[in-house]
């Protein structure tokens, strides 16, 4: 009808009539005659993205020198009522609609053509408007389309609406792009902007940078992070930080604080003035120590001396307070505080990775509220913010920091491994598991990097509205250009929540790739979120969507105009990753095709003979293993789009330089081969037996595989392993079988991974063997890593003492199991961890722990009936 509504509770009188769609050869976007710098670039910005749109000619001009509008041009008064005098005029007689940052379109016929008034209740209104106008216009042919009559009245739903604005280390190093010139990030903010974005992190050090001075002409809101315990000096000033980074100090040695407090001073009696100053409170920063616990009594006394430092000389900044990877005590410290009597200084509780109670993500909180797992009502990320705001005094907010730009490993992404126990022991209960069982698919995780290009429609619009719901507004994390749509997408529900997952998809596509390419960049919007999840019934290699989504981006960018095509970076990323992905699947077939070619000729040799005849074959076709046609088309084209998507605005996939990948343990396979080719023919079979079988534990045995998620039914202790860190090449040999690559673990409790069997033929003999790898650390965990090896008990009795784990290769250790363990029927198998892991003080504990540390491993298990004589 050409009417919309972007807020609950605001409502509009239907015209009588349908709207229909107007051509217009070009444009003229008037001002007021003294505009405001803020309604300025609002023109500005209007101005060149309708000239962009189709190539047509869009004049900027001031009211007080008008010129005449001829037949087939769009009039557009831009401006506030107060300060347009034509604007004024002509809606003077409109119900009044006074809601901040809110803005009236509305469109009038006369004998000069249509007029279109665009009137902002403020000045930011103003920006908001022109995006409105470009998300309803449309223009192909270099004609302009609007909807004639329109009419739209609107206004945010959220106090705080914002988000970080840059290029990434992995863009930058990793997808080799260029860097971005000063334009271009601020066209980036602009993108944003025009979405309803109002608030923007920045660097206001030492008077602040090109980019600050922008968004204040742009009226925006600024914000500045700051780690109240960041610094250095002395060795007795440092922090026990909780994941070890350098470069902290502990507030409760005197001279340490004071030196912060100095640190502050300098810091903000030279920067420009900010809206908003977030004191993080971990991720990283923070102090583990004894003389901080609980560390939120410290960091908020902190706080609030460093607040009045910062008010000295912006006496305008409101102060936010994050407490990322705080314990229970911390956050209980924090609110005693605030409950204790009023303090003013603070404005809002901000909630980021790492500050929910009740979910256990990458960064380790402490401990967990299992309390509130007691009549948990929605769950978590609900019911911590719903405790939260139970004991904030009713003076403070809740603000978020929430992170949509990594796929994996992170705060709202996949997990990547189910959650280990935290200090206290606790897992999740088990109706939280959904948020855990999501898993990256393992294909693509080789692949990509965590900062890589992707879309979650479905799963960011849950949460958003699981937990939106108690806060004032977001400023979300964000680490590059990877997380477009998840952003653009953010700023869209923070003006009106209520809107569907599939009417804000819609919009993005419209508004990015025109109305004739809506439709198919919609589904594959969808169809991504669906293909980056690991499906066990459904490897990737079977993915249908892989290829559905390879052909709806193309065939988007076939309808779509040649205006838009020879500028759009962002199709141009979509389709680089429906071709990687869809080479991934191509190169997973063609592996699995020659592991099951091999296996067949290792089956055939072993039952017919000739078994050094298979060996050679099958080594000669592992080393022939090149592209097929298809796959160098695909490897090709994402290489073009890459350089034109660098060349157009500095994007590109990381991906296409990191394809070469073993997906599915070949490598195993080619050593598994050259080892049985170097024994002896009993030992041959044995070897050349598992190739064709490899799970097979024989009659009356066991095969237990100890990864996340895999069928380990005799695992009774132990959680799968979750690195500490996100799993990066070089950590473990991808030539490892995916069985090998992951495993259980222990921490620094007593009880090692345990194994428990019944139903044991009293009678029998048994051996065991055990798929044993240990990860190799990046360089700032490496310095707490001390563990090697572990012991292994049979009931007790000693298999193994001290068996060194090997690092990044995965090997088999085999053990005869004494009879008198197995003559009960029972048997249980019991990891110790080394006398010197997980022995020190507390801090050392807790930071070993929090940076992945093991004290027992093991990948897979089988118990074998031993073969009689």
């Amino acid at each position: 009808m050409g009417i919309r509504s972007a807020r609950a509770g605001l409502l509009l009188a239907l015209l009588p009539v349908c709207a229909q769609a107007v051509s217009f050869r070009t444009a003229i976007v008037r001002t007021p005659d003294q505009p405001d710098p803020v309604e300025a670039h609002a023109a500005r910005i209007l101005a060149e993205r309708l000239s962009e749109l189709g190539g047509l000619p869009v004049r900027v001009e001031r009211e007080g020198q008008p010129s005449p509008v001829q037949t087939g041009e769009l009039l557009i008064l831009l401006g506030t009522a107060e300060n347009h005098r034509a604007l004024a005029a002509l809606v003077a007689d409109e119900k009044p609609f006074r809601d901040p940052e809110g803005f009236v379109l509305k469109t009038f016929a006369g004998a000069g053509g249509v007029t279109l008034a665009a009137r902002g209740v403020d000045r930011r209104g103003v920006l908001y408007a022109a995006g409105e106008i470009l998300r309803q216009a449309d223009a192909s042919g270099r004609q302009l389309e609007l909807p004639v009559p329109l009419e739209v009245r609107s206004a945010p739903a959220f106090e705080i609406r914002g988000t970080q604005i840059g290029q990434s280390g992995v863009a930058l190093q990793k997808a080799k792009v260029r860097r971005w010139t000063e334009r271009e990030r601020q066209r980036k903010l602009e993108d944003y902007v025009l979405a309803g974005l109002n608030t923007v992190q920045v660097n206001a050090h030492q008077g602040g940078d090109a980019f600050y001075h922008f968004a204040r002409a742009m009226g925006l809101q600024t914000m500045e992070h700051y780690g109240p315990n960041a610094g250095s000096g002395p060795a007795e000033w440092l922090a026990s930080e909780s994941i070890g980074r350098q470069g902290y100090l502990c507030p409760s040695v005197p001279a340490a604080r004071e030196a912060l407090l100095k640190r502050c001073d300098a810091t903000f009696r030279a920067a420009a003035p900010l809206d908003y100053v977030v004191f993080v409170g971990g991720d990283g920063g923070g102090c583990e120590c004894d003389r901080c616990l609980p560390y939120g009594r410290v960091f908020i006394r902190l706080c609030e001396d460093m607040a009045a430092i910062v008010r000295h000389y912006h006496p305008r900044t409101e102060f936010f307070i994050t407490n990322q990877k705080f314990s229970n005590e911390s956050d209980q410290a924090v609110l005693a505080y605030l409950q204790e009597r009023p303090r003013p200084w603070l404005r809002a509780l901000s909630y980021g990775p790492g500050s929910d109670a009740m979910t256990w993500q990458p960064g380790h909180r402490q401990n967990h509220r299992m309390d509130l797992f007691r009549y948990p009502g929605f769950g978590p990320p609900d019911r911590y913010l719903k405790e939260l705001l139970r004991q904030l005094p009713p003076r403070h907010d809740i603000v978020f920091y929430n992170e949509l730009t990594h796929w994996r490993y992170a705060q709202n992404a996949y997990l990547q491994a189910y959650p280990r126990a935290d200090k206290n022991g606790d897992q999740p209960p088990h109706w939280n598991h959904f948020l855990y069982e999501r898993m990256p698919d393992q294909a693509l995780t080789m692949v990509f990097d965590r900062l890589t290009f992707f879309a979650w429609p479905r799963y960011y619009h849950w949460f958003f509205n699981q937990a939106l719901r108690y806060g004032i507004g977001d400023v979300t994390h964000s680490s590059g250009t990877q997380d477009h749509f998840n952003q653009w997408m953010w700023q869209r529900l923070l003006w009106s929540p209520q809107r569907g997952v599939e009417e804000v998809v819609r919009e993005y596509a419209r508004t990015w790739f025109g109305p004739e390419a809506a439709p198919a960049m919609a589904d594959a919007i969808f169809q991504l979120e669906e293909n980056l999840e690991e499906k066990r019934a459904q490897p990737i290699d079977k993915k249908p969507g892989i290829d559905r989504y390879y052909q709806l981006v193309r065939e988007a960018g076939a309808r779509m105009p040649a205006s838009r095509m020879r500028t759009s970076w962002l199709w141009r990323e979509y389709l680089q990753k429906a071709a990687l992905d869809l080479h991934i699947k191509r190169q997973v077939t063609r592996q699995k095709a020659l592991q099951t070619r091999i296996e067949e000729r290792i089956r055939a040799a072993r039952r017919g003979g000739d078994p050094d005849g298979a060996i050679g074959e099958a080594l000669a076709w592992l080393a022939e293993r090149e592209e097929s046609p298809e796959m160098r088309r695909l490897r090709e084209q994402a290489e073009r789009l890459g350089e034109e998507s660098n060349q157009l605005y500095g994007v590109r996939s990381e991906g296409i330089f990191q394809l070469e990948h073993d997906f599915i343990g070949l490598g195993w396979l080619k050593r598994q081969l050259e080892r049985a080719r170097a024994v002896s023919a009993e030992e041959r079979d044995e070897l050349l037996g598992m190739i064709v079988d490899y799970e097979n534990p024989g009659e009356g045995g066991f095969y237990d595989n100890a990864g996340t998620f895999n069928p380990a039914p005799r695992m009774v202790h132990g959680y799968p392993y979750d690195f500490g860190q996100p799993l990066t090449p070089g950590m473990i040999w991808e030539g490892n079988r995916p069985s090998q690559r992951s495993m259980h673990y222990t921490q620094d409790e007593d009880q090692g991974v345990t194994l428990r069997y019944r139903g044991l033929d009293p009678h029998a003999a048994y051996r065991i063997r055990f798929t044993l790898v240990r990860p190799h650390y990046q360089e700032r965990y490496r310095t707490h890593m001390n563990q090697k090896s572990q012991t292994i008990r049979a009931d007790g009795m000693v298999l193994a003492a001290d068996l060194e784990v090997p690092e990044l290769m995965s090997d088999f250790f085999t053990f005869d199991v004494p009879r008198e363990a197995t003559r009960d029927g029972e048997l249980e198998i019991r990891f110790e961890r080394a006398a010197d892991v997980a022995r020190g003080s507390r801090v050392e504990r807790e930071i070993w722990r929090n940076t992945g540390g093991w004290g027992t491993i093991l990948s897979e298990a089988w118990l074998m009936k031993k073969r009689q004589p």
